[in-house]
């Protein structure tokens, strides 16, 4: 990581909106769909290209692809990168209608609900040996956005990843002896994405923002 004597460099969390165009590929992504793939990787790369030149525009100087290449979520986007995992409709409480965020704000949360209706009604099971799979999306978001930050003048670039504990925070182990070994086995098989990264000259930004959302569910009513 660069520093600076001169000034304090500015930079964000990672994650940006995406542009209406992409989003219309995501949709049949999320929801398993037949989608154009030759037109959402050549969409992708334009998208990545048109995030990194705003953040620089706007004088941003360690900036990120925007997260556009994970296609699910910000925490189950390594579904698609991570062998081991099923989805399977929810049985008994859902954990997504749970906390004091969703309480206080059940307005916006039925709107929301309401356009992530898969999100909410699936959870990802643990079923198999878990083992890094997603090489191929790896490379490909880390040279889409390299290929962006050669064309501005930034300081750094950065690529976010989800820590082993925010990985599918709400899967349900169903293979391994114990949900810690689970846990270590995840965090075994995404070090390959967070070396990766470093690997490629980029910095990673380790995301576990998990904490914040389990302590909503799970305590809030003590309060």
């Amino acid at each position: 990581m660069r520093r600076s004597t001169d000034r304090i460099l500015t930079t964000h969390v990672g994650s940006l909106i995406r542009p209406d165009d992409l989003v219309d590929y995501i949709r049949p992504l999320q929801a398993g769909e037949p989608y154009d793939e030759a037109g959402y990787l050549s969409c992708l790369a334009d998208s990545a290209n048109t995030i990194t030149r705003e953040q620089s525009d706007h004088g941003i100087d360690v900036v990120s692809d925007g997260e556009y290449g994970k296609s699910i979520s910000w925490s189950q986007y390594v579904l698609k990168r991570l062998s081991g995992f099923e989805r399977k409709p929810l049985v008994g409480e859902n954990p997504f209608k749970a906390g004091a965020d969703r309480e206080k704000f059940g307005a916006f949360y039925e709107q929301l609900d309401g356009d992530q209706i898969l999100a909410i009604v699936m959870e990802s099971v643990c079923t198999g040996p878990i083992e890094y799979t997603g090489q191929d999306e790896l490379e490909r978001d880390i040279a889409n956005f390299k290929a962006a930050l050669a064309k501005v003048n930034v300081t750094e670039g950065f690529l976010p990843v989800a820590a082993p504990a925010s990985v599918i925070p709400d899967r349900r182990n169903e293979y391994y002896d114990s949900d810690d070994d689970c846990l270590d086995t995840i965090g075994a098989a995404m070090a390959v994405e967070y070396n990766a990264v470093v690997d490629s000259g980029l910095l990673v930004q380790w995301d576990d923002a998990r904490t914040a959302v389990t302590f909503d569910r799970r305590y809030f009513q003590r309060l």
